[in-house]
């Protein structure tokens, strides 16, 4: 262990002039505090991200990698695309001047992912280690929330977000982790891992206890545009397990009895446990859906879905007014507003500020010059994570952590849209900085392997 994180402190390739080594040990500090305030603290995460941003800037060597990838272009391209439309866009809607400048700000702190990704690349223990400390930091934030009274509420069926304050936020990290967690696990039962018995035991020991602890913070957010993006997060995950293993150099596939087994066991526990919450949350909209098949949307009571398909076709609509380049960042709250319909306030006379769905809330604000941009970019970060498997710069359990992941984003958008929210952009940027950095560390050095310390 202390041989791996002294491995993680030192890059691949050493700086060739005092700049870039004292930029180096900035990116490397600024690295670690970002991973475990990413999902923790804003603050401690901002000064994280600005170290890193110093390093990098220090680093003449970076520039001269990064700028070779057509990625970090394309990233590039989004941003200077994202400042335009809002300055554009200001003018038309000058009441909410100060919301259009705060979103087109989150927007560009999305495409940043090439920066993490950078500090990420310099050494191969650095990944595990930062999503361990990303995490970990999670947890620590999710444990110190739980006082007395909070406690109390949630025992009783409330709902909460924990240090989050966001129960869906809070819910979506809960089920990235337990990917983390179950990759983890199946890595550790490989029957390659020459562990004793004793390590063995204890490490499923403690993945069970994490498994089980993030599993009761899904259920508390009680969301269940989450719960459904699960449900086909955690087969991808071992799909990719299952039909990726033959490019292995070993013969023998891994062993995922064990681990569906365990995780069936601990979903039983959970629904066990909290029977009650889950079935109330599922069926509490079900006279809504009802009234939506049998009579329409126009007959149905308002609740969280009947509200969900109004925003879509008010969203649908407007954007069709637009369809190229949409309205600009930041704009949607105060078109709601403006619409002044009871149908898309929530509660009524607070008019509802973003669409509840991603993908449409992409084409509402930068068009569709803007969602080509960034499915451009998804599938150029899929690209090269596929390929750096190929390449074994990274192992099947990295890539499955991380496929399942993009499987997870692609779900969760469909209902929710807290993308521009500080714990989920900086989730974002750890999860696509790391799908990066296998590409970039390969292009520094020959074939490494990017994995949990083992060779595949």
């Amino acid at each position: 262990m202390l041989h791996s994180f002294r491995e993680s402190l030192l890059p691949i390739e050493k700086p060739t002039t005092i700049a870039e080594m004292i930029g180096s040990w900035f990116g490397l500090a600024g690295l670690y505090l970002f991973s475990f305030f990413s999902l923790l603290s804003i603050a401690g995460a901002n000064i994280g991200l600005g170290l890193m941003i110093i390093g990098l800037m220090l680093s003449k060597q970076a520039w001269r990698v990064l700028l070779r990838q057509w990625i970090t272009w394309i990233c590039l391209l989004m941003i200077a695309y994202v400042i335009l439309r809002a300055y554009w866009s200001l003018g038309e809607i000058a009441a909410e001047r100060e919301t259009q400048l705060n979103q087109a700000r989150d927007w560009v702190l999305l495409f940043l992912f090439f920066i993490p990704a950078w500090w990420l690349s310099q050494a191969k223990q650095r990944i595990p280690i930062s999503i361990t400390l990303m995490f970990g930091g999670f947890a620590l934030g999710m444990i110190t929330a739980l006082d007395g009274e909070t406690l109390s509420q949630i025992l009783q069926g409330a709902r909460s977000g924990l240090h989050f304050g966001k129960p869906v936020i809070m819910g979506f990290d809960c089920a990235a982790a337990i990917l983390g967690v179950t990759a983890l696990a199946i890595h550790w039962l490989d029957a390659r891992q020459e562990k004793g018995r004793l390590t063995t035991a204890v490490r499923l020991s403690l993945t069970l206890l994490a498994l089980l602890f993030f599993a009761q913070g899904l259920i508390i957010s009680q969301s269940r545009g989450v719960w459904l993006a699960i449900l086909f997060a955690l087969p991808s995950l071992f799909l990719t397990l299952r039909y990726a293993t033959p490019r292995r150099r070993q013969s023998g596939r891994i062993g995922l009895r064990y681990p569906v087994i365990g995780l069936a066991a601990i979903a039983a526990l959970s629904l066990a446990l909290n029977w009650n919450t889950i079935s109330q949350r599922i069926a509490s909209e079900s006279e809504g859906w009802s009234t939506i098949v049998s009579q329409g949307l126009d007959e149905a009571p308002l609740d969280a879905s009947s509200y969900r398909l109004h925003l879509w076709q008010f969203g649908l609509r407007k954007w069709l007014e637009r369809p190229f380049f949409g309205w600009g960042p930041g704009t949607t709250h105060a078109l709601v507003e403006a619409e002044d319909s009871i149908k898309l306030q929530d509660p009524p006379g607070s008019s509802l500020d973003h669409l509840h769905n991603a993908y449409l809330e992409v084409v509402f604000q930068l068009g569709l010059f803007g969602i080509l941009l960034i499915a451009l970019l998804s599938g150029a970060l899929i690209s090269k994570l596929v390929e750096s498997y190929t390449k074994r710069r990274l192992s099947i359990y990295f890539l499955a952590f991380l496929a399942s992941n993009f499987m997870l984003i692609a779900i969760y958008s469909l209902t929710d849209f807290r993308h521009l929210h500080w714990n989920w952009r900086f989730y974002w940027l750890i999860i696509a900085g790391a799908s990066l950095a296998f590409d970039l560390a390969g292009r520094k050095t020959a074939a490494p392997r990017m994995d949990h310390g083992q060779t595949d």
